[in-house]
């Protein structure tokens, strides 16, 4: 909430200066703005990854927090009161073959943490959205879809698209995946 307060204070002041200022000069200032609030990731190491969308880093201040995966659902893996689902397994170990003692950078969601406590982001290696990767590579569906948190939800639902046309790991069981999550009784 503070960061949308502190984005339409922002707007407000830019347009107020257009009226005194050179118009082309605030544009420039306008793209510089919202390319700054675009890159605004904080710098993290992955200390362990939990399962397909959840894994532990460690902040700029030496803490350790959970983050969870926005905009994304994998199979369970780990989960204290529900069989490893097909593709569980398989989506973690991408994941700590991918980013488990890497840094990354983690981009926060609105609100930044979940009713568990674990930090909401987007997860960045270099300038690959890792979210996205998940999806594109068939290990996660596109899913928890809350406002504001939809910035790259036209991306994300587009390689949803293209990994359920090829038929990748998830995408592979018929009617595996569903609006609810993953149908276990339809798995052999």
């Amino acid at each position: 909430m503070r960061h949308l307060i502190k984005v339409i204070a922002t707007i407000v002041v830019l347009i107020f200066s257009f009226f005194f200022f050179d118009g082309d000069e605030l544009l420039v200032d306008i793209k510089h703005y919202f390319t700054e609030q675009e890159l605004q990731a904080e710098e993290v190491v992955v200390k362990r990854v939990v399962d397909g969308d959840t894994i532990v880093i460690q902040n700029a201040k030496g803490e350790e927090e959970r983050v969870r995966f926005l905009l994304l659902d994998t199979p369970e893996s780990v989960h204290p009161r529900k069989p490893v689902q097909p593709f569980g397994k398989e989506a973690s170990n991408f994941v700590k073959e991918q980013l488990e003692r890497e840094t990354v950078q983690i981009e926060l969601g609105d609100p930044e943490t979940d009713k568990y406590g674990r930090l909401l982001a987007y997860i960045w290696v270099d300038d690959v959205n890792f979210n996205q990767l998940l999806i594109e590579k068939g290990y996660a569906r596109v899913a928890y879809v809350y406002e504001p948190n939809t910035k790259y939800l036209d991306a994300f639902r587009e390689a949803e698209q293209e990994a359920k046309e090829q038929e990748i790991n998830i995408w592979s069981v018929e009617d595996y995946v569903t609006e609810e999550g993953f149908d276990m009784s339809v798995v052999r």
